[in-house]
């Protein structure tokens, strides 16, 4: 079986199994030199595992501004959801992840004499804001009415940069599911 036909399986079992929640959420980053409130979006997959544990895989996008200066994180996240009720296929969660964020910013950086760095041709060099990513996210997910289940979290995620200002990224979320 090739890698195409492989893909192409996967994704046609987590869509089968999966439940999406997807939605806006409004984030808050802080990191040396640079604090922001932005809005993003994400896209949350989770796979029943038992009653109350569900595998997740999830996709966001984040992007803030502040001072003519922007930043923009994508991170790429897998973790665990653990329903507090083992009663209830609603209720209060937890939700630790971990991964990889991307990202970009027109930050300028500095040595550590605080000192402008500049590429040969002139140009500033740039902050990095990608790197390995871990959070940890409280939540509630309400019981499900008629094909809707809403849910809203808080969230804390933070990105270890190599070299530069590491990232900490506070989201509220609210959402809502789409079964498949």
């Amino acid at each position: 079986m090739n890698l195409v036909k492989k893909l192409l399986a996967l994704t046609v079992f987590i869509c089968i199994c999966s439940v999406a929640h997807a939605q806006v959420e409004v984030t808050h980053v802080s990191s040396k030199g640079f604090t922001a409130t932005g809005f993003g979006g994400f896209l949350n997959f989770s796979i029943p595992i038992t009653e109350t544990d569900a595998a997740v895989i999830e996709a966001a996008a984040y992007v803030y501004s502040s001072n003519d200066t922007h930043m923009v994180v994508v991170p790429a996240l897998v973790g665990w959801r653990h329903l507090l009720d083992p009663n209830n296929d609603h209720g209060l969660y937890v939700e630790p992840v971990a991964g990889y964020s991307f990202g970009a910013t027109d930050i300028q950086k500095y040595d550590a004499n605080g000192n402008a760095l500049y590429k040969p041709d002139g140009n500033e060099i740039d902050q990095k804001v990608a790197g390995p990513t871990g959070g940890l996210g409280f939540g509630y997910l309400f019981e499900q009415s008629g094909p809707i289940t809403f849910n809203i979290s808080l969230r804390y995620e933070h990105t270890f940069v190599m070299g530069d200002p590491a990232l900490n990224i506070i989201s509220l979320r609210i959402s809502h599911s789409f079964s498949f």
